[in-house]
């Protein structure tokens, strides 16, 4: 057996696992710009209704699985209102306004692999908030672009409370296009003002189509 035909096999046995539909060998022979992902702080919730209902939203009542950072999967809503019953009578504060918790998207545009949306997005809130947070989240894909709610306890495991620093969401975008990248899906995470000042010079057709593929 010659030694190409050996490293051929290998490749086949053992080679990372990636989508066939978004396989890049390496980004330096993209020759289109690769799709920018987004990630958004989408909202909170201040009480146990209102993160019930959230919950219902991202589950589309029941229809579609809730997974925890536990891996664990939810898809009866009455499992999912315990939750944010636990959720809320856990918290130390008795502020009316303390929010609960924090909600956040993430995002590729259309065309790209909603498994491959999910699978990203739980490689990243693991990384990001499993060790210190409870979260649940959810593959969305009835709109042009999959995506991905992310919900997450404010309330750590360590007593402390989430605090979303300036400039973090750019870092999360960062983190977010890089696991893409580990499953062979070109992303990227261009800081707002660049992004604002390679559009600048655009003709407005041009400016729409980059628009587009946010």
């Amino acid at each position: 057996m010659t030694n190409l035909l050996r490293d051929q096999i290998s490749n086949l046995l053992f080679g990372d696992v990636r989508f066939k539909s978004n396989r890049i060998k390496s980004l330096r022979h993209y020759n289109k710009k690769p799709p920018e992902v987004m990630v958004k702080i989408s909202g909170h919730c201040k009480n146990m209704a209102h993160i019930q209902s959230h919950f219902e939203y991202i589950s589309r009542n029941g229809q579609l699985d809730v997974e925890d950072e536990l891996g664990q999967v939810y898809q009866d809503t009455d499992d999912l209102h315990q939750m944010a019953e636990q959720w809320c009578s856990d918290t130390t504060s008795t502020k009316a306004n303390t929010r609960h918790t924090t909600h956040i998207v993430l995002s590729m545009p259309n065309g790209t692999e909603p498994k491959a949306v999910k699978q990203a997005a739980r490689a990243f809130a693991k990384k990001t908030f499993a060790e210190n947070y409870q979260y649940v989240f959810a593959l969305h894909t009835d709109t042009d672009n999959p995506h991905v709610h992310l919900t997450i306890k404010n309330l750590g495991f360590d007593g402390k409370r989430l605090h979303i620093k300036k400039g973090q969401p750019q870092i999360w975008r960062e983190q977010f296009a890089n696991e893409l990248e580990r499953l062979g899906v070109a992303a990227e995470a261009t800081p707002h003002l660049n992004r604002l000042l390679a559009t600048s010079n655009m003709t407005p057709l041009k400016k729409r189509e980059q628009e587009n593929d946010l």
